[in-house]
């Protein structure tokens, strides 16, 4: 039985409001039914569209739009409303879907503009709600910048930032893609389709595909380092690369993505560490505001728990602190720009001195960092450095 590239794609998202990963359901899926490689873009595009668009979407179908459900029917629903408002796709092409979506609304969808099932909102709300963000994110965002800017720098983004690993690459990247340098000898920003990286498999034994956001943490690391909570190893790598000597610790070693670097598995709240380390790497789970482009983040972010993940990442600090020797650096970071996640963890570190850097935007409190995909190009990311 051939099943349907919308039906895959509401399964998927289905899963992923439960808090499963959407490659993993996918890759299961695509070997599953067998599907062809030319199906398997058409399948992600409808999957990051949807789950970046869910909220106009929800609204569309008379839904609420603050917080998805998990049922497999009401993405099929999403999904194919989609295909109405947004790609026009003729009735003919989705009579299969007729079964359990009421033509008569896919008619009234299929005439209408997105910006008109949002007319009776207020024009700030219109706003969040047409890029599908929840309104305690967006007024997060608001504490710092414009957040409709950076959520759309986050989607509209047209190349992508690269760690080069080995120099002799660049001749190659310069025939396929416009390379722009970095702040850093090897950070570059490349644009044009990410896919050609992966075709070629340069990554990751001749570069690896990295935020400048996340390569900036081994840049500011010293001696020996300890990422304590690592996976998938990027960091770790990249400061192994750099020459310290590293360790990367994580609860579940099946994360990584990367090796070559020495790997430990515990929870980093009870690390069998001892005072060893001239640098401590601390990027623990966050709330994750700084991937908003990432459909996996449009969905889960209304259902966070932010109190029970600060508790944690505090948890984590104070593990992480009692590894820090004198002299020794401790570096924090989050995919995330709220405060509570941030710089409401300072008073943790009291006793230690703040390290300013001159990379990203200036933070709330000395030795802390900010960049913003509308001001820097890539992933919206918090960091401190901080010596003992």
């Amino acid at each position: 039985m051939i099943v349907p590239a919308e039906e895959i794609a509401a399964r998927a998202l289905s899963k992923a409001v439960k808090g499963k990963s959407l490659k993993g359901f996918l890759e299961k899926e695509y070997s599953r039914l067998k599907v062809p490689d030319a199906v398997k873009p058409v399948i992600v595009a409808i999957v990051s569209n949807v789950a970046r668009r869910w909220m106009v979407l929800a609204k569309s179908l008379d839904y609420p739009y603050e917080r998805p459900k998990a049922s497999l029917r009401y993405w099929r629903e999403l999904v194919v409303a989609y295909q109405a408002l947004y790609r026009k796709v003729t009735p003919s092409r989705m009579s299969w879907a007729f079964k359990y979506f009421p033509k008569d609304k896919y008619l009234e969808l299929l005439k209408m503009e997105p910006g008109e099932v949002l007319s009776d909102l207020p024009a700030e709300e219109r706003e969040r709600v047409s890029l599908s963000v929840p309104k305690w994110a967006w007024d997060e965002i608001s504490k710092f910048t414009n957040p409709k800017d950076f959520v759309e720098a986050l989607d509209n983004r047209k190349g992508f930032w690269v760690r080069i690993r080995d120099k002799a690459v660049l001749n190659e990247l310069r025939r396929i893609y416009e390379v722009h340098e970095g702040p850093f000898d090897d950070t570059y920003f490349l644009v044009g389709p990410m896919r050609e990286i992966m075709r070629r498999r340069l990554h990751p034994t001749k570069l690896v595909i990295m935020e400048l956001a996340s390569a900036t943490i081994a840049h500011l690391s010293k001696g020996k380092v300890l990422d304590l909570t690592s996976a998938p190893g990027g960091k770790a790598l990249h400061a192994w690369d750099l020459g310290h000597f590293t360790v990367a610790n994580d609860l579940d070693v099946r994360r990584f993505a990367f090796r070559g670097f020495e790997i430990v598995r515990s929870d980093a709240r009870l690390a069998p560490f001892r005072r060893a380390f001239d640098t401590i790497i601390l990027d623990p789970d966050c709330t994750g505001l700084g991937r908003l482009h990432s459909p996996e983040t449009r969905l889960w972010l209304p259902l966070v728990n932010r109190k029970r993940l600060v508790e944690y990442q505090e948890q984590l600090i104070r593990a992480a602190l009692e590894l820090l020797r004198p002299g020794s650096r401790f570096i924090y970071s989050t995919c995330t720009v709220t405060i509570d996640e941030n710089e409401g963890h300072s008073h943790l570190m009291e006793a230690l001195n703040p390290v300013d850097v001159s990379i990203a935007s200036k933070g709330l409190k000395e030795g802390w960092r900010r960049y913003f995909p509308n001001l820097h190009k890539t992933i919206g990311f918090t960091f401190a450095v901080y010596e003992g």
